[in-house]
């Protein structure tokens, strides 16, 4: 819930990214914001303002039926 308040600034002016890749690298990350020993980083979200002009990249989304199955009525 709270990844998905801060998602919400865009309602305000603010554009955010979430980047669950970063815990594939959350040893340097914690170490660079001096995390305590015992914490795990699973998420990072960049909340910043749009810079107009700048070309955007779009990732490719699989079919939700490659993803989802829906069981029962």
């Amino acid at each position: 819930m709270y990844v998905q308040t801060v998602l919400l600034l865009r309602a305000e002016g603010l554009h955010s990214c979430p980047q669950v890749m970063w815990t594939t690298y959350r040893r340097t990350v914690s170490r660079t914001v001096g995390a305590e020993d015992g914490l795990v980083l699973v998420c990072g979200i960049a909340v910043g303002f749009e810079r107009e002009g700048v070309p955007r990249l779009r990732t490719g989304r699989a079919e939700m039926t490659e993803r989802v199955r829906f069981v029962g009525g």
